[in-house]
């Protein structure tokens, strides 16, 4: 594993700086973190350690304040700044730095926004049209629209992952290594037996769904299918997303109005994190209504202002 992550460090930099990335990356792999979590930490980290570079700064010894300052200024995103600041700590935790410099970098919380959550009408619309489109894409629409399942999930379901007789579908999610356990419904479990039936190729390939054309590889093309069908469906997207987490979205926006407890909307869709849910419960307009608080009388000077008076 560390080797893989070495590999993904290949811009020059002067041999010192490049040893930092290296022992970060073998420091992250014992800690357990995803071989795409560290790619992606080691690429930001690279950017800042070249910023350094490019302002004299080529060896640990001469990191100093003044020079992460600097190095993080020219940082093209504020998001770069979190990786940094671990990357820091790390640093100074590991004996390469004599001190902790990640004081200097200011807090960012990446802003989050808007779920994207289509209505049930726009929802039926997308699912009618797979339906006419073909077996195999009306049943992947359901997996996304009716269990909020991951496309890499989708892609990748086999036929050990799918119990037809106890209508259960039990996987390990890709994105997060955890097992997830959803209920086969009725309607998806015909639309993926009669796929199976009439118009999968005749593969030993363990996955359900196939590409259309040899050599019959699992699909990968499921944002595809969903935008395809969106537009055939007459649907405008606008300024929401259109792939399967945008439905993902939109199932957990009807649980949590429909008052299902967070937690469990939590399970259905697979995530570990008991606080990613929360980003749903602004969509829960009904039960935000009951804390609303009312707007205070404008008084003094203020009301003279609302009032169009002059206020001298």
């Amino acid at each position: 594993m560390a080797n893989q992550n070495n590999n993904a460090i290949s811009n020059a930099l002067p041999a010192e700086l490049e040893q930092l990335l290296i022992s970060y990356s073998e420091h992250c792999t014992r800690n357990g973190l995803r071989e795409s979590s560290i790619k992606l930490y080691i690429k930001r980290d690279r950017w800042f350690l070249e910023n350094l570079v490019s302002i004299g700064c080529e060896c640990p010894e001469f990191i100093n304040a003044s020079n992460v300052s600097a190095a993080c200024c020219a940082l093209k995103s504020n998001c770069y700044l979190t990786p940094v600041r671990t990357f820091l700590r790390f640093l100074v935790n590991a004996g390469y730095t004599d001190r902790d410099y990640s004081h200097v970098i200011p807090l960012y919380k990446h802003p989050q926004p808007m779920p994207s959550v289509y209505s049930i009408k726009e929802i039926q619309q997308l699912e009618n049209t797979a339906r006419n489109n073909s077996k195999r894409n009306y049943a992947v629409v359901l997996l996304v629209t009716r269990l909020g399942i991951r496309s890499s999930d989708i892609a990748l379901l086999s036929f050990d992952e799918v119990d037809f007789d106890a209508d259960v579908i039990r996987l390990v999610q890709k994105k997060t290594g955890s097992p997830l356990e959803l209920p086969l419904l009725p309607e998806i479990k015909e639309a993926i037996q009669c796929y199976i039936k009439d118009e999968r190729p005749n593969s030993n390939n363990p996955c359900i769904f196939l590409n259309k054309t040899v050599p019959y590889n699992h699909i990968t093309n499921i944002g595809i299918i969903i935008r395809r069908n969106l537009r055939r469906a007459g649907i405008e997207a606008g300024a929401r997303r259109a792939g399967s987490n945008a439905f993902r979205s939109s199932l957990a926006s009807s649980m949590v109005n429909d008052n299902i407890p967070y937690d469990v909307v939590r399970k259905t869709l697979g995530h570990i994190d008991t606080n990613a849910i929360k980003s749903y419960a602004r969509l829960d307009i009904e039960q935000l209504r009951a804390y609303a608080l009312a707007v205070p009388k404008a008084t003094d000077g203020f009301a003279d202002f609302l009032a169009g008076k002059v206020v001298l």
